[in-house]
């Protein structure tokens, strides 16, 4: 489960075997808290397949840094995919 990239309480990341088998997308949870389901947005168009645990508002943060970082995340993602490593980004 490579971890792409951290802003606040937010943590994006991708499950190996989906990068594999799916469009470029990336999990979102938040990094405290009790287990909770990721949600999963797709990079390409921003659409959310699953919201997960993550309210209305944090989907909303989460989609603003992926659109103001959509290539660079579409980067990492296809690096995992081709099996390079990758260094977890840390946005403010």
């Amino acid at each position: 489960m490579p971890k792409i990239a951290i802003y606040k309480f937010l943590t994006f990341f991708i499950f190996a075997y989906d990068a594999l088998n799916e469009p470029p997308h990336l999990h979102i949870a938040k990094e405290k808290g009790k287990r909770q389901r990721s949600a999963k947005i797709w990079l390409a168009t921003l659409e959310v397949a699953d919201s997960g645990s993550l309210s209305e508002s944090d989907l909303n943060q989460a989609i603003k840094i992926i659109r103001d970082n959509q290539q660079i995340l579409i980067d990492s993602f296809n690096n995992v995919k081709a099996g390079k490593k990758i260094t977890t980004i840390k946005f403010k």
